[in-house]
């Protein structure tokens, strides 16, 4: 006898709010869309300030609503399912938690390398001591399914080898889950979502928008039967003031330090995006980029160096350079540096 994991049926309890209550934005295309809100469980992340672009809102509103359609709701069948992409660092995994944390979803995340087997995906026997034995462990897949209203989310999934991302076909159909290992049938619960996230397009680009695909190293292309299953969303950088309004909100920076902190970030981000083998053949890859958590420790190391006693010039320098810039070629510490110098009208002697 196969053993089918059934769920009770549960009266989940939610509240109903606007979607200008619950993430904050001030775009009348939300003034009076409404979306439900759970109560947080041990696997709601919890994220604070957080600014939802406009374009960005929209599409996680679709998604979760077609998420929650009732079956049968279209003739057809709907894609469930979000892919998003966009160059490294702009916020994509953090998108999905503040949603997450905004409406109490439980987030079970797996991150996706070349290396991931259907097995860190589904569950494996382990050993689980002396005398308890060999016992099944069930993998975040398997842990979602069996959460009501639990987002999936498969970080770096243009890493996964094809054949392994062939196998989660059926579980973004919608369809149980049938553990051969165990014999067991899992039904996904209500209200479950799926979210991939990746640097490509799938295709092995990024798509003339996000740096050079030839930089994220292991990238896969995606097969097309895969590809498919999933809606599309392009992430990228913040703007310019949202990342000053998030310096000062986060770090404390004064308006005069995060708007240079930010016009830096711009800076190089705009080599980063603007010349990448999609541009054509004549096209060059610039190795390096900085991201908004480094902005954002750029900005709390500086505080600490100041705090040291350390001079504001030489601080901005040292907490950049141990914060990421280390981390560039030569040539590129000395282009950043030198753009920094301008920034700040001082001359270049670093």
């Amino acid at each position: 006898m196969e053993n089918v994991a059934q769920f009770a049926p549960v009266n989940v309890e939610f509240e109903t709010k606007t979607a200008k209550e619950v993430f904050g934005t001030t775009s009348p295309f939300f003034e009076n869309m409404q979306i439900k809100v759970f109560p947080a469980t041990p696997h709601t992340p919890v994220v604070g300030h957080f600014k939802f672009k406009e374009s960005s809102l929209t599409r996680l509103m679709l998604w979760a609503a077609a998420a929650n359609l009732p079956a049968g709701y279209f003739g057809a069948e709907m894609k469930r399912n979000m892919y998003t992409f966009g160059p490294s660092g702009c916020g994509k995994t953090k998108l999905v938690e503040a949603f997450a944390s905004r409406t109490g979803r439980p987030i079970f995340r797996e991150q996706c390398s070349k290396e991931t087997t259907l097995s860190d995906l589904f569950g494996s026997w382990k050993l689980c001591g002396k005398d308890q034995g060999m016992k099944w462990v069930y993998g975040k897949v398997c842990q979602w399914a069996k959460t009501p209203n639990a987002i999936l989310l498969l970080d770096e999934w243009d890493q996964v080898p094809a054949d392994v991302a062939m196998g989660l076909n059926g579980v973004l159909d919608g369809a149980p889950i049938h553990l051969d290992q165990t014999d067991e049938i899992i039904k996904i619960a209500p209200g479950c979502m799926i979210m991939a996230t990746g640097n490509t397009n799938g295709r092995g680009s990024a798509g003339g928008q996000g740096g050079s695909a030839a930089i994220y190293k292991g990238t896969q292309k995606m097969n097309f039967a895969n590809q498919d299953r999933f809606n599309v969303m392009f992430e990228t950088y913040l703007t310019e003031q949202d990342e000053i309004d998030l310096l000062v909100k986060e770090t404390n920076a004064s308006p005069l330090a995060a708007k240079a902190m930010a016009s830096l970030a711009a800076k190089i981000r705009a080599n980063f995006i603007g010349l990448n083998e999609d541009a054509g053949a004549g096209g060059m890859a610039f190795q390096f980029t900085i991201t908004t958590r480094n902005v954002l420790n750029w900005s709390m190391n500086f505080k600490l160096l100041t705090g040291f006693g350390k001079k504001p010039e030489d601080a901005y320098v040292e907490a950049l350079k141990m914060t990421v810039l280390d981390f560039a070629s030569k040539d590129e510490a000395s282009a950043i540096l030198g753009t920094w110098s301008s920034i700040m009208g001082t001359p270049s002697n670093q």
